[in-house]
């Protein structure tokens, strides 16, 4: 008889997927990676089918910041090269 594990802790969940438990706290908090409180304590539980879905969840935060990694505002180098008089054209566009 082959017993699934249905349930992980936050040490778990962070071995399951590899990650850190930072990792995995910051999920929870953006929303990416929906957790169940339970007990008195409130210790938060992950669903298997949910951790499952968390290697998405990872590789969309990944590509939103190396979006927001190039912006002029995050960058002074790239301000310099998009802010200019130069490509003021393609501001209109």
């Amino acid at each position: 008889m082959i017993i699934t594990k249905e349930w992980f802790t936050i040490e778990e969940a962070a071995e399951y997927l590899c990650v850190s438990r930072r990792t995995i706290y910051k999920l929870t908090k953006e929303g990416r990676l929906p957790a169940f409180r339970i007990g008195r304590e409130r210790h938060r539980r992950f669903r298997k089918e949910d951790l499952d879905k968390a290697p998405q969840a990872l590789k969309d935060a990944k590509d939103i910041d190396s979006i927001l990694a190039l912006s002029a505002s995050a960058d002074p180098v790239l301000a310099e090269l998009w802010d200019n008089e130069k490509d003021a054209a393609y501001d209109r566009i």
